[in-house]
């Protein structure tokens, strides 16, 4: 058993459940390894430059990723996007993209969610600051008009800010001379400001997700969207953005999943009417 899997154990049977089954636990404890799981999906990862070209089972167009960023990171994010179960999933049946949505996909990294989901909804914007994530979203997407790529960062309030640039870990840092500068903006901003009918929220912002959803307020109100958005980074994020989206819309409906290994919070957090 390994040290992930027994903290798990702990925090479900002395602390916080988060509404995990005792299925959903033995399937946590006796699934495959990420490696394993991320091969029964990956067809073949061919270097070409800077770039990885991915292909997919199942899929005709392939997906960039940086040459330079390691290769687990992508398996990663492959076991996350592809198996439902997995609790790091960005929809459940609640929040499920239809054809009608206008989609944005806040932190989109290396944009496997975009990559799987942009036929099934009307538009979808995606949002990333990392450079090198922005070459490679620029190449998976050059050919697809219903995506459009805005490289930035998001928080409550407009400005600039630090990023460190580590694959899918990027994050906003504060002090830290090397990191790049990138802009900050809102969602209100892009969105609201501009009549910009966002029906769902995707959001993976390493631990920035409660700032990006306060510059959101009035977009959620006007719009009501659907939210998926990680809760793990920081303990109390799951119940800062319960509680915010209640105050805005008090219709939501709420639904955490999961147990993160280092600090017992949920995983993720689903938002819907």
């Amino acid at each position: 058993m390994t040290p992930t899997r027994l903290k798990v154990l702990r925090y479900f049977l002395f602390k916080n459940r988060n509404h995990v089954s005792v299925s959903e636990l033995r399937k946590f404890f006796f699934d495959a390894s990420y490696h394993t799981k991320a091969d029964r999906f990956i067809k073949s990862n061919e270097r070409i430059g800077e770039l990885n070209r991915v292909y997919f089972k199942g899929y005709d167009e392939p997906l960039y990723y940086p040459s330079d960023f390691p290769v687990k990171s992508l398996e990663q994010v492959a076991v996350e996007s592809f198996y439902p179960e997995n609790w790091h999933y960005y929809e459940v049946p609640e929040t499920r993209i239809n054809e009608s949505d206008v989609v944005v996909d806040c932190g989109a990294a290396e944009g496997l969610f975009t990559f799987l989901v942009k036929m099934r909804c009307k538009e979808i914007f995606l949002i990333e600051p990392v450079k090198k994530f922005c070459r490679s979203l620029q190449k998976t997407f050059e050919n697809n008009i219903r995506v459009k790529i805005i490289p930035v960062a998001l928080s409550e309030k407009e400005g600039f800010a630090n990023i460190s640039e580590h694959d899918i870990s990027s994050s906003l840092t504060v002090g830290d001379q090397s990191a790049e500068s990138v802009t900050v903006t809102t969602l209100d901003k892009l969105f609201y400001e501009k009549n910009i009918p966002i029906s769902y929220i995707k959001m993976d912002l390493e631990g920035f997700d409660y700032e990006a959803l306060l510059g959101a307020a009035e977009l959620i109100k006007k719009n009501k969207p659907k939210i998926a958005v990680t809760t793990y980074h920081k303990f109390e994020h799951a119940e800062q953005i319960s509680n915010y989206l209640k105050s805005i819309v008090p219709a939501y409906n709420i639904k955490v999943k999961g147990i993160y290994q280092e600090t017992g919070s949920p995983v993720m957090l689903h938002a819907w009417i």
